[in-house]
């Protein structure tokens, strides 16, 4: 016998009462379980808004970093390209030339084809020898400006540039 059927036998409660009371306590139990499962739905759409907003930072971070990849890759690129100008349009290389002038490239010992007044300048620094890119063994002269030049878009490419001196004092220098 439950607690409502004791309290009505007793006369303490009507029927219509216990009725009301037991319609009472399960309308509570369902607002009890809608509150819960909003709350829970409620905390599912935070969770599911706060993974949204972590993937989409997440995928601006990889954008952000492969756009600054192309940049810099297009930037390589244009100071190749600027080399690549510099080298051809002020090559300074005689197709006459005799004299081989020894330089280093890494380990290796290299050689240019060059004019007796051309190994002067290379040797005082007025001139320098580049890397081209026409073949394997390809060594553009160039002037000391134009190596400068070279220099500031595509350093890798200057091979050998001595300070700039005159020829004399290097010679009153060797005497001593």
């Amino acid at each position: 016998m439950s607690l409502r059927d004791e309290l009505m036998k007793a006369g303490l409660v009507s029927t219509e009462r216990a009725k009301q009371l037991e319609a009472d306590t399960r309308k509570q139990g369902y607002q009890h379980k809608k509150g819960q499962a909003a709350a829970e739905d409620a905390a599912r759409q935070a969770e599911i808004r706060q993974q949204a907003a972590a993937d989409a930072a997440r995928k601006r971070e990889r954008d952000r970093r492969l756009n600054e990849e192309r940049e810099a890759e297009k930037r390589r690129r244009e100071q190749q390209a600027r080399a690549r100008q510099l080298l051809d349009a002020h090559r300074l290389n005689e197709p006459d030339a005799e004299i081989l002038y020894h330089f280093p490239e890494g380990r290796v010992l290299r050689s240019v084809r060059v004019t007796p007044a051309q190994r002067t300048a290379l040797a005082t620094g007025r001139m320098a020898v580049a890397r081209g890119d026409r073949h394997e063994f390809d060594y553009p002269l160039v002037s000391r400006d134009i190596a400068q030049k070279l220099t500031e878009c595509a350093p890798e490419r200057v091979l050998l540039l001595y300070p700039e001196s005159n020829g004399i004092e290097d010679e009153e220098d060797w005497g001593e």
